[in-house]
């Protein structure tokens, strides 16, 4: 159960050696708590905001020493009530009171010592469906005990989503939880010193300089702890406008991090969220091996139709049936679809529907952004694609009919838009899901655009 911000305060006071917090202390407790930002802190106290922000620097700080984990903005609600909870209840009362649905705040269980590091808090308050992708990797990771998982999928499909779920449902079988996003392509050597200073309590005395150094300072750690790190976002540190999974410059050393952590004996797992499979995993993952990879699908129907009624939208079962299609069961497209059609077209799906458009805005500049990763010979196959009704048959490549490559150039471009998530294979046969394939329509008509140029003059 969710604490008050009395019940919040009352905890702090009892804890902290200081006794409580001072005046401007509490008013950033109390309005952060209220998920107001410091901008508009400083504006309803009549504080400057540097003053403020210097306030919450200390405060959280603060904290941290006190609850003995990094507290932030972000997170001191759920250390609060995770501290409440661990404190005034038994363990068997914290467990999870639906199956399918959950807030970090409120943790399913917890140690005095287990440690936690989420650098952000995903709100997976509405979460549904994915029973099963749940089950599998709860089984690969603690019941195989995987040494490497990886979700992939295309954007949007809610791999982010899906580690954190699965993180706060398995969280009690490890002795260290540690999140990072690397969405900004973080140095490896600035992320493994983060990692290792927090398995060691901040313990670790004078670092090695080099990549290879941290690394076997961190597997040290992996074996002497149970540990689960997630590291979202992964694509970033992958290079665009090559073959697929391979890294950018300078960023090797991820590669190596993956290489050893799957290689090397120990007792704890690295779960990874991508757009694109690193080319260092797809060679060593096997369903009997301790290194697994899981790509992402839509949802099914009746979690997608959740989605549409958690969002507020009133829709017929045709209506419903006809978004599911057209977005694939994509969350983050259904849901902003579902905003599109309360705003422009006054809760009329059906309205929506009959114009038949179905990529823009957001939904566009995700596709987008993922084209613009692909090397010029992937997207000369995009393209080619787009022709087949029903698909294209592997068995049935045709020298004549291939977009000006070789069988084997279309072959190895098929291979890598299948680790990027673009195409599906069903049965030897090779489809787009109707998104993309909207997207490459509209990119055929605009002849300025850059994945068109790209692919008509390219050899």
């Amino acid at each position: 159960m969710k604490i008050s911000i009395e019940e919040a305060l009352e905890i702090v006071e009892k804890v902290t050696q200081q006794g409580g917090l001072s005046k401007v202390q509490e008013i950033v407790f109390r309005q952060c708590w209220a998920g107001y930002s410091y901008q508009e802190i400083a504006k309803n106290s009549g504080y400057q905001l540097g003053y403020i922000r210097d306030v919450g620097h200390k405060l959280w700080q603060l904290l941290s020493k006190t609850f003995g984990q990094k507290t932030t903005k972000t997170n001191f609600q759920r250390v609060i009530n995770q501290y409440q909870l661990t404190t005034s209840y038994p363990k068997a009362e914290c467990q999870r009171s639906s199956a399918n649905t959950f807030n970090l705040s409120t943790p399913q269980t917890s140690t005095a010592s287990q440690k936690q590091d989420w650098k952000e808090i995903i709100d997976v308050s509405n979460f549904f469906g994915r029973t099963t992708e749940l089950a599998n990797l709860e089984q690969w990771i603690v019941g195989d005990r995987c040494r490497v998982v990886s979700l992939y999928g295309m954007p949007g499909i809610g791999k982010t989503s899906l580690a954190a779920f699965c993180a706060e449902q398995i969280q009690h079988n490890f002795e260290y939880l540690i999140w990072h996003n690397v969405r900004n392509a973080q140095p490896i050597r600035e992320l493994l010193t983060e990692i290792v200073l927090f398995l060691s309590e901040q313990q670790a005395g004078e670092l090695p300089q080099t990549i290879d150094g941290l690394v076997s300072h961190l597997m040290n750690y992996l074996r002497q702890h149970r540990c689960l790190v997630i590291l979202d976002n992964y694509e970033s540190v992958l290079q665009s406008g090559g073959k697929a999974g391979r890294y950018r410059d300078t960023y090797e050393g991820y590669g190596q991090l993956l290489r050893q952590v799957a290689d090397e004996r120990h007792q704890s797992c690295l779960l990874l969220t991508t757009r694109e499979m690193p080319i260092s995993l797809t060679i060593k993952e096997g369903n009997r091996l301790p290194v697994r990879s899981l790509q992402l699908s839509g949802l099914d129907p009746e979690s997608a139709y959740e989605i549409l009624k958690a969002k507020g939208l009133a829709f017929t079962p045709g209506e419903a049936q006809g978004l599911f299609t057209r977005y694939s069961g994509n969350p983050l497209a259904l849901k902003i679809v579902a905003a599109l059609i309360q705003s422009l077209y006054k809760e009329d799906a059906s309205k929506f529907l009959s114009q038949g458009r179905i990529v823009f805005g957001e939904i566009w500049g995700l596709l987008e952004q993922q084209f613009n990763r692909l090397s010029n010979r992937e997207k000369q196959v995009m393209l080619w694609l787009t022709s087949y009704q029903e698909g294209a048959h592997l068995l049935k490549l045709d020298e004549n009919n291939l977009p000006g490559l070789s069988t084997r150039a279309v072959l190895e471009a098929l291979q890598s838009l299948q680790q990027r998530s673009l195409l599906e294979n069903n049965s030897l046969r090779f489809t787009q899901p109707s998104m993309i394939l909207e997207y490459l329509k509209e990119v055929t008509h605009d002849k300025s655009n850059s994945i068109l140029k790209f692919a008509t003059t390219s050899s």
